[in-house]
């Protein structure tokens, strides 16, 4: 059975480089999946997009959203958030923090400088959604240590061992 990670615990695993797969509902009812970069900040998920983009539309006329992050390598941990997602005027400065975030400072300058026109097609929103509950799983104390050994040397040794 996976440890279930406390808020504290479950906070941090937020602030780590992750991608999130944000879940919208669409008009039709039909969940729409998208994975997008966000940062964890005073206790709520923020997210850039553009004001006309589907997850901006469905999250305006219907504002439950679920965000779930995953650590993608063994042992694995996941923390899925359940919450109201509002839509905020672009926050100054979190495009260049999440590009920094995930890329670097040098590489997220270059980011933020050559994908501008092609990432931002209409004016940019913050979608900040605001935890209600989680669940999370983190499976690492059942990852035996002869095992949490061979996940470190595949980190290191060639593909296909």
């Amino acid at each position: 059975m996976p440890k279930r990670l406390n808020r504290s615990e479950w906070e941090r695993f937020l602030q780590g480089r992750h991608v999130c797969v944000l879940g919208t509902i669409g008009p039709d009812g039909a969940p729409v999946l998208t994975p997008i970069w966000y940062l964890y900040r005073d206790g709520r998920i923020l997210m850039r997009t553009g004001v006309q983009s589907i997850k901006a539309l469905n999250a305006a006329r219907d504002p439950r959203v679920t965000v779930c992050v995953q650590d993608e390598r063994p042992p694995y941990a996941s923390v899925t958030v359940y919450g109201r997602a509002a839509i905020e005027p672009e926050v100054p400065g979190l495009a260049k923090d999440i590009a920094r975030h995930y890329l670097g400072a040098v590489a997220g300058a270059a980011y933020l400088r050559t994908s501008r026109e092609a990432i931002e097609q209409s004016e940019e929103i913050t979608l900040a959604v605001t935890p209600e509950r989680a669940l999370t799983q983190d499976f690492s104390s059942e990852t035996p240590w002869f095992g949490k050994l061979w996940l470190a040397l595949k980190r290191v040794l060639p593909p296909g061992l």
